[in-house]
């Protein structure tokens, strides 16, 4: 596992949140209210980024020591992200801040997904070539 290409994926999935909700909320003047009356401010985002994020970090810390862990980290993560993309529905989002939110879901997700499945990637031999054969 990759520590420092994780962290960075967190970090670079928070910050596109934030910028999805930069765009939409201060620049485009458009609120991301709820039906409940709660606002999506730019803590939750990245909050909600850093979290999934992390939990998605141990999941595939788990699974990567298992045969075919990172496909299966894979197929989980797509799951989670589809499911995640019917919360902002269910929350009652509608007119403008339903697509921000979509699109907000479907870039820190998909950012993690190819962030995280990347630190799982063993290092390389250090461009060492290891043969079996006797000479």
């Amino acid at each position: 596992m990759r520590v420092p290409v994780a962290t960075g994926t967190l970090a670079a999935a928070a910050l596109a949140g934030l910028l999805v909700w930069t765009l939409a909320v201060p620049v485009g003047d458009l609120s991301l209210e709820l039906a409940d009356g709660r606002t999506v401010g730019p803590g939750a985002v990245v909050l909600a980024a850093v979290a999934g994020g992390a939990a998605a970090w141990l999941l595939l810390a788990l699974l990567a020591r298992t045969r075919r862990g990172r496909a299966r980290w894979a197929m989980i993560a797509v799951v989670v992200l589809l499911l995640s993309l019917g919360s902002p529905a269910l929350a009652g989002a509608s007119g403008g801040a339903l697509p921000v939110l979509l699109l907000m879901h479907l870039l820190v997700g998909g950012m993690l997904i190819l962030g995280l499945r990347r630190s799982a990637v063993p290092r390389a031999a250090g461009g060492r070539t290891v043969s079996t054969e006797a000479p």
